[in-house]
């Protein structure tokens, strides 16, 4: 297991991953703890995007790091 950070988007009233909504290029990046997944997370929030677009950290069932 390691924690992803997964970028939510809000649409047509409910939060959906990238994943989900085929958004290429915003897909989720893994990380190999909770820190420094929560540090990315940080600074992805705190860029003025949208308010419909929220990256959270997880857990997520993977071995593969960036």
């Amino acid at each position: 297991m390691k924690w992803a950070l997964v970028v939510y988007f809000f649409v047509n009233g409910g939060w959906y991953t990238a994943e989900s909504l085929k958004y290429d290029g915003w897909y989720r990046m893994h990380f190999e703890s909770q820190e420094i997944c929560e540090d990315y997370a940080k600074r992805f929030n705190d860029v003025p995007h949208s308010q419909n677009i929220r990256g959270i950290c997880q857990l997520d069932n993977i071995d593969i790091l960036k």
